[in-house]
């Protein structure tokens, strides 16, 4: 049941012709590495996602996993180097796993002090751990199925990002807007 709603999240993607792109899938061992060194049990969705795709990456939205570096890659993609630097700056606690950067500043982490029944922790918005948080979503997965529905959104607006030139990236300008306009969600 934990991990529907990201089921739903990529069978979407899927279904609207949009790439998923992802690094080197966790395996059991990695994913053991993992909660080792952040001294946590991930979310079930989560893990799946790092077991599918390692890191995920679809239009403007990039979420932090594994990588093909291994457990020590110097990247923020790189679920364990991000954790490690933010507690190091004390922005997040120690049982905050970020995973997911907004380009106006916020970022997003699931709190595993806070897992449920299923195995899922709530997803909230982060300005730091001193400024507090305010909760988004209650799984990885429900948060996921969220960016979907925003991203086909805004597709469905349509927009210079979105033409028939697969080889442009989407323009420092959309981007901008975009995060700006994701901005007022948390309002």
């Amino acid at each position: 049941m934990s991990t529907v709603m990201y089921d739903d999240a990529i069978r979407s993607l899927r279904d609207n012709g949009i790439d998923i792109l992802g690094t080197k899938s966790a395996t059991e061992e990695d994913l053991k590495q993992i909660e080792t060194r952040l001294g946590v049990s991930l979310p079930v969705s989560y893990k799946k996602m790092l077991s599918e795709y390692g890191a995920l990456e679809f239009d403007a939205v990039e979420i932090y996993g594994w990588l093909s570096q291994g457990i020590d890659a110097k990247f923020i993609t790189n679920v364990v180097y991000a954790t490690e630097r933010e507690r190091a700056d004390g922005r997040i606690s120690e049982t905050m796993i970020p995973f997911l950067t907004a380009g106006y500043g916020p970022f997003f982490v699931m709190d595993c002090a806070e897992m449920n029944a299923d195995g899922e922790a709530p997803v909230y918005e982060a300005g730091g751990y001193a400024n507090g948080k305010d909760k988004l979503a209650d799984s990885f997965g429900e948060f996921l199925c969220n960016e979907v529905r925003r991203t086909l959104e805004a597709r469905a607006q349509g927009g210079p990002e979105f033409d028939d030139d697969e080889d442009s990236p989407p323009s420092r300008e959309f981007i901008s807007e975009y995060w700006k306009d994701r901005g007022k969600d948390f309002e």
